[in-house]
């Protein structure tokens, strides 16, 4: 997969690849009926030729992950009609971007956070050059940050930690000033191996 856009191989092509794989794959499904579900969007836009990805800096005044970075996306609403609806709607909540702007280019695999939520993960493209309107109760600050940085893995340094029995490695990228680590940086790791480059 290419991440630099030209006359041979453009943007369209990038989702179009991106599309294939996650339909042509198996979803990782997890089973923790106790922890609380949500969902999140993986949203690329194309920015100086090649694909960026969007993600928001947590505010102080959320009550979990305050000052962290993240996908857009929150917890699932009983009137939500299934998870995509919650990411889409969460989305539009957070940085103001209706579905409408939006493409779906499929699902990916299901991950659990030490904050004891599950999460869903939709993978999405704009389909033109945004206009934000950012909930500042909720977002400090939205950063579209180069894909490439992941496909890479142009981390900083990782960490290796114990969870509920198992071992994890954590994930530090840093992007202008600002650190991507936790879930968020997890998930665009994993991507990049489990999609981009399979």
């Amino acid at each position: 997969m290419k991440l630099n856009f030209d006359s041979t191989y453009s943007f369209e092509d990038f989702k179009k690849e991106i599309i294939n794989k996650l339909s042509s794959r198996n979803k990782r499904s997890i089973d923790f009926p106790d922890f609380r579900k949500s969902a999140v969007l993986m949203l690329f836009l194309e920015k100086n030729n090649s694909p960026h990805v969007v993600l928001t800096v947590r505010s102080d005044k959320v009550s979990t992950h305050k000052g962290q970075v993240a996908f857009p996306g929150g917890s699932h609403d009983e009137d939500d009609k299934d998870f995509l609806e919650t990411a889409l709607r969460e989305t539009y909540e957070e940085i103001g971007l209706h579905q409408s702007l939006i493409e779906i280019l499929g699902e990916y695999d299901e991950y659990i956070s030490i904050m004891g939520f599950h999460v869903y993960v939709f993978v999405g493209a704009l389909k033109d050059i945004p206009e934000y309107n950012i909930c500042e109760d909720e977002i400090a600050e939205l950063i579209e940050v180069p894909f490439s940085l992941f496909y890479n893995e142009e981390y900083t340094k990782t960490e290796r930690v114990l969870y509920d029995g198992n071992e994890y490695d954590v994930y530090y990228y840093d992007y202008n000033g600002i650190t991507i680590w936790g879930m968020t940086a997890r998930i665009l790791t994993d991507f990049s191996r489990n999609v981009c480059k399979s």
